[in-house]
């Protein structure tokens, strides 16, 4: 038997070859009963669509490259779900890169996918030591949309969150729980711009509120669990006992609350402690954590949606879309106002 090929498959199917080929690269614009028509030619003839080919005469690949620090957060599950959703019956597939929180792995992946000619890519989230990296991605006609934070880069596509007014916004509220002495656990600030946003959103907050800001109540490290409670027991080895902490990423404030419970401390009677992401397993934790509700997922969605528009050139000039967040309000902080009454 000879090679089937899209000509038969059309025949097949009693449609042109031109709409062959929009059922197997944009789905979405045919309508369902043709769709099924071709999809019935296809399985009955036993066609295979040769999609390497087709990006080599393109061209360009329909692969959406996507590079997160970890996988294995509950956040960046929910962005990576949204992103798949959105790429669901259009031409395009998803590669996950994990860069570790090593900004060499990063640097990498980076390059490895603008050398694929890959047709975009979404970063969750980049070091400052591979801004250039991104610029070249863009420059060399890759679309690249960067997630999580409305980056200072005015030329950069973004679809994120604005971080430094979220922190802010934590943290008067910590102020108006009556919190004064607040120590924040936070990730490299020193290195990732959006948890600079973060640690400068809290250092605003506490001095307009004329608090000051006290460098031993301040650590920055790794977001998780584990690195959450080292740096928890490095603040209680410290000259003060802090009233409540701002973790800056609800993985951080689990292992802050395990630090603090194994050194004695209730939560949130003796510190309470707040978190950032609204995780899903936020609400379940002893106590329920009051945490900042970031809309990962539709971030995902957003930031897919842009960088196809970006990919087939229907986007006239720089995407930037600030997605809102807000504090969720549950128990492991207290009212220390009311508490004094």
């Amino acid at each position: 038997m000879g090679r089937i090929d899209m000509h038969a498959v059309a025949s097949a199917a009693g449609v042109s070859q031109s709409t062959v080929s929009r059922v197997l690269h944009r789905p979405e614009l045919v309508r369902p009963q043709t769709r099924e028509l071709v999809y019935d030619a296809i399985e009955r003839l036993g066609y295979e669509y040769n999609s390497v080919a087709a990006d080599f005469n393109r061209q360009k690949s329909s692969i959406i490259g996507l590079i997160v620090f970890t996988a294995r957060s509950s956040i960046h599950a929910d962005l990576i779900d949204g992103v798949q959703e959105e790429l669901q019956g259009t031409r395009y597939s998803l590669v996950i890169g994990n860069s570790r929180y090593d900004a060499a792995t990063e640097r990498e992946l980076i390059r490895l996918f603008g050398q694929r000619r890959l047709s975009g890519v979404i970063v969750a989230e980049t070091t400052d030591e591979n801004r250039d990296e991104l610029w070249h991605l863009e420059r060399a006609g890759v679309p690249t949309v960067v997630t999580w934070e409305m980056t200072e880069d005015k030329s950069c596509h973004c679809v994120g969150i604005d971080n430094y007014k979220a922190s802010y916004d934590m943290t008067q509220y910590l102020v108006r729980l009556g919190h004064r002495g607040i120590a924040l656990i936070a990730g490299r600030y020193d290195r990732i711009e959006r948890v600079r946003h973060r640690y400068q959103g809290f250092c605003d907050a506490l001095r307009d509120s004329g608090l000051p800001l006290e460098s031993g109540l301040v650590v920055g490290t790794t977001p998780s669990v584990v690195d959450g409670r080292d740096a928890m027991y490095r603040i209680l080895a410290g000259n003060k006992v802090p009233s409540a902490v701002f973790a800056a990423s609800d993985a951080l404030a689990m292992g802050a609350i395990s630090a603090l419970r194994d050194s004695g401390y209730s939560v949130p009677d003796d510190v309470s402690v707040c978190g950032f992401d609204d995780i899903d397993m936020a609400p379940f934790i002893t106590p329920a954590l009051t945490t900042v509700s970031v809309p990962g997922y539709e971030m995902g969605k957003q930031a897919a949606a842009s960088v196809m528009r970006l990919a087939e050139s229907k986007q006239e000039g720089e995407i930037r879309v600030c997605l809102p967040t807000r504090v969720v309000e549950r128990d492991s902080c207290q009212d220390v106002n009311r508490a004094g009454c």
